[in-house]
């Protein structure tokens, strides 16, 4: 579990424990101590292009983060196979490979596009040096069958006068989080009834509407006439898209270790009760306390932003063949003194920076970060660890992108 910096400075000093992991930075006791293993309880808000992940226990968030998923996979897939046709082409005795599927209409495969996005969780929740007892991943943002009796059992809202929420959720959700009179967005959005509950309006998704706070407003003052309808019948489609590669990672994580499913709207009623920011690491820690209804203080002294790099390109040589020179390969300089793209290096003991590059020049060329070399010698660097394909970023202030320290993890 985790403990204060200067006691594990002691720790390390008296030989006591040692480094196992550099980020998260993991210290392992060198002596038996009480078998107790405390309850850690994992709550993962998943996103396409981001997912929320908070690690709670005593009452504390222990860790918590952001992973940036990776969204070059599909221009990848296509660069290699333009890259791959090319090569065809140039050799005529190939025989052609149209029939060539069997792979990509197996039974239970997932796109490779899905199938990255889910194993990128995977990877870091295994990653993670906490004792995970529980694990509770947010499931689609509504729950189709209480979208017309939202007086179901297990309902937790504080204002049985307030729009339920799943409702409420799935009109944006249904109208593309866009005022359907002014047609704005990225404002203030509020779910309108087209016939009113007074005059005998129900609350059911055909007779919901998304307006704008403005619009709404205007709307009941009589300054406006709306000439549409509420539709329904979509979800059941939003639903399997959203489910597609859910259930390979609910396989995959509850297969050690207990996991639970909620609903989006759960977690937005209790963060709403709670009065937290709208971020992926708040919605993450809403599951994680969402059971048992306890308040966890939100904290971001442990955040991390998680992200990923590609190992390899699979693009061999420059398009345009150089005079003299014929085909040029893509990658000239695969190392320099030992060092590879993507190791972690200390520059100037002072330094952590990542190689992005190799430059002929005979330098080490770094990710750009204001005030910090861009680019150094090998003389000048002092390999940490090499390089792999998860990134670990310490975000530093309130608002501020500062990195810390860059580590990475198998």
């Amino acid at each position: 579990m985790p403990c204060k910096p200067a006691k594990a400075r002691k720790l390390l000093r008296d030989q006591r424990a040692r480094v196992i992991k550099q980020c998260p930075f993991t210290i392992q006791l060198l002596w038996d101590c009480e078998e107790y293993i405390q309850q850690v309880t994992v709550g993962i808000d998943k996103g396409s292009h981001v997912t929320g992940l908070s690690c709670v226990g005593n009452g504390q968030v222990l860790l918590s983060g952001e992973i940036h998923h990776r969204l070059d996979v599909t221009d990848k897939m296509d660069a290699r196979r333009t890259h791959r046709r090319s090569r065809r082409n140039r050799i005529w005795h190939r025989p052609p490979r149209w029939r060539n599927r069997a792979a990509s209409k197996r039974s239970g495969r997932i796109p490779p596009t899905i199938k990255t996005n889910v194993e990128e969780v995977i990877r870091v929740v295994r990653m993670l040096p906490l004792p995970i007892s529980a694990i509770i991943v947010e499931d689609v943002q509504v729950d189709i069958a209480r979208l017309n009796n939202p007086h179901l059992q297990g309902s937790q809202y504080q204002d049985p006068t307030r729009l339920d929420e799943n409702l409420r959720i799935a009109c944006l959700m249904r109208d593309g989080y866009q005022c359907q009179s002014c047609r704005k967005k990225q404002v203030r959005l509020q779910a309108h009834h087209v016939q009113y509950r007074a005059h005998g309006g129900k609350d059911t998704l055909s007779n919901l509407l998304t307006l704008c706070e403005h619009c709404h407003h205007k709307l009941h003052q009589g300054k406006l006439k709306l000439h549409v309808t509420g539709v329904s019948g979509h979800l059941d489609r939003i639903a399997q898209r959203t489910m597609q590669g859910k259930s390979y990672l609910y396989a995959m994580l509850g297969a050690s270790t207990r996991l639970a499913t909620l609903f989006g709207y759960q977690t937005a009623t209790w963060r709403k009760a709670q009065q937290l920011p709208k971020a992926h690491d708040a919605d993450a820690l809403c599951l994680a306390t969402y059971t048992t209804g306890e308040r966890v203080p939100y904290q971001r002294a442990r955040f991390f932003i998680i992200s990923f790099r590609p190992r390899q390109t699979r693009r061999r040589f420059l398009d345009v063949a150089q005079k003299g020179k014929g085909r040029v390969r893509y990658q000239v300089n695969d190392q320099l003194d030992g060092f590879r793209k993507g190791d972690i290096v200390r520059v100037k003991d002072r330094y952590v920076k990542q190689i992005n590059s190799i430059y002929s020049t005979g330098y080490l060329a770094f990710p750009r970060v204001k005030g910090e070399p861009a680019n150094a010698r090998p003389k000048d660097c002092r390999l940490l660890e090499r390089g792999r394909t998860m990134l670990w970023e310490r975000k530093i202030g309130k608002d501020r992108q500062e990195t810390a320290r860059i580590c990475h993890g198998s």
